[in-house]
């Protein structure tokens, strides 16, 4: 049993949670030895969009973060800047009205200045043991340096309230415990008016004015129970500077056929336009996490499928890039809780709708091999085979090739066939896992359905040949392909049943 999520999840749609895919450059390209075709553009601001689902525990986290590697992003001073990399101790500065910050404290607003024990030396240049107090001391000292700065650099008068050991992540954004120096501002201040002040007072206008993820951000705080998180997460030769608007609720989440926007409670999601002239395609993520206690995969979507961040000519389709399907390495989750992570790219396009994010995921079946995972098989507003596949045994089938061929290379070439898979794949994915799964179980079953999907093979063959150059010879096929495999599957059965009856 493992005590909630409510406060790793925190940490998880923090800036951590999406720069393993954000902060990737074209030297990548290096290391897989692909040349890149199109040139990346570089802006050190991003933006992110996180769900995060809890299944055990029945709770859902969604969050906007803004962040930036460029101290001018977020008109921090070189003084202050230069003074928190060269203390060298800190390695995070919180700024938040989560409650219960630290032991002790209910209603205000905090600031943590965070050193890891690692960082304090244990013992003295005369070899004797540092105590807690002494640690204390030192951490004191360390945060009392930069926090007149921090006042000043926010705009607030924060007041020394203790020194606290802890270890939770959400608060520190680091592993293991730290000792946090933490000032409060009285009494707790509302997440829309933290918000409202920083982009005011701290963003640069040329963000500020340029809309996308930074105006959902502004909606959340118009929920009176979001959080507000501002932090700077000190590296080696710079700060990663991050804003996160969060909101925890309560209950259970379907997976099968949801979209992330429709837990956003938006209908688009839109970039900013700093992204709109020029190839940012890691600069807008929207990203999912779910945990859960059996594994879990993807069984469609009704975007494409990035199969490779280091090939530039997949980074410019807009779809989903995953991450993992295993057991969680995060600290504090049991290796029996399995962690999946879907990041969608935006590729060259500006905005996205709930549509196109819907997914369906279900629970991996027992000797279900990878390859039947439909991970980079999936192409634009299709999903895997999965009733083909669990039939004729494998993605790499003939059978499923083809049908995988006919679907790319046909039907999703004009903008009726488009529509068409985006609506039979909500259809399509609401009962086909569980006939696979089916199948897989019951070899009896699965013959009957290789045999029944022949006469559908058989007729799809005839779009091979057909040359369709416009949306009315798609129709025109389409429908009569339609009606054929109503004539095969329905009518036909039907005469030969009635005639039987009569003959009898």
């Amino acid at each position: 049993m493992y005590k909630p999520l409510i406060l790793i999840v925190l940490l998880l749609g923090s800036s951590f949670a999406v720069l393993d895919v954000s902060s990737i450059d074209v030297s990548v390209d290096e290391a897989e030895k692909e040349k890149p075709r199109v040139a990346i553009n570089y802006i050190p601001f991003k933006e992110v969009a996180t769900v995060i689902i809890d299944q055990k525990n029945d709770k859902v986290k969604i969050s906007y973060s803004l962040m930036s590697k460029d101290k001018e992003d977020f008109r921090i001073s070189d003084e202050l800047e230069t003074k928190i990399l060269d203390t060298e101790k800190i390695s995070t500065i919180i700024y938040t009205n989560t409650e219960n910050c630290a032991p002790g404290i209910i209603n205000d607003t905090c600031i943590l200045v965070n050193i890891p024990f690692k960082q304090i030396e244990s013992y003295s240049p005369l070899g004797e043991k540092v105590g807690f107090k002494e640690k204390q001391k030192v951490a004191r000292e360390t945060a009392d340096s930069v926090i007149g700065d921090l006042n000043q650099a926010l705009g607030i008068n924060a007041e020394f309230h203790s020194i606290v050991a802890q270890t939770k992540a959400d608060l520190t954004e680091i592993e293991g415990a730290v000792l946090s120096t933490v000032y409060t501002v009285k009494p707790t201040l509302p997440t829309k008016l933290l918000f409202n002040t920083l982009i005011l007072e701290n963003i640069t206008e040329e963000i500020r004015f340029s809309g996308g993820f930074l105006n959902h951000a502004k909606e959340l705080t118009k929920n009176e129970n979001s959080i507000f998180t501002f932090s700077m997460s000190a590296e080696e030769k710079r700060i990663l500077y991050s804003v996160h608007i969060s909101y925890i609720s309560s209950g259970k989440m379907g997976l099968n056929n949801f979209s992330p926007l429709d837990i956003l409670t938006e209908d688009e999601l839109n970039r900013s336009k700093l992204f709109v002239e020029g190839f940012y395609p890691l600069n807008s993520i929207v990203n999912v996490i779910i945990f859960s206690e059996e594994a879990q995969r993807v069984i469609g979507t009704n975007s494409a499928v990035i199969g490779s961040i280091a090939n530039t000519d997949e980074l410019q389709k807009n779809g989903w890039y995953f991450i993992s399907s295993k057991p969680s390495s995060t600290p504090g989750i049991p290796d029996e809780i399995n962690k999946l992570d879907l990041r969608y790219l935006f590729g060259r396009t500006n905005s996205v709708d709930s549509q196109e994010l819907m997914l369906s995921i279900g629970p991996i079946v027992e000797d279900v091999t990878p390859i039947d995972v439909p991970q980079n098989d999936m192409s634009q507003n299709g999903g895997g085979c999965l009733i083909a596949t669990a039939a004729f045994g494998s993605e790499m089938a003939p059978q499923v090739q083809f049908l995988r061929e006919i679907r790319d290379n046909t039907v999703l070439q004009t903008e009726s066939g488009i529509s068409f898979m985006t609506g039979f794949n909500q259809f399509y994915y609401s009962f086909s896992p569980y006939i696979a799964d089916y199948e897989r179980e019951n070899p009896a079953f699965k013959e009957t359905v290789k045999l029944a999907l022949t006469p559908l093979l058989t007729s799809l063959t005839l779009l091979q040949y057909a040359d369709i150059d416009s949306e009315s010879e798609m129709l025109g096929y389409g429908i009569g392909v339609i009606l054929l495999n109503i004539g095969m599957y329905f009518v036909a059965p039907t005469v030969l049943v009635m005639k039987i009856r009569k003959l009898i």
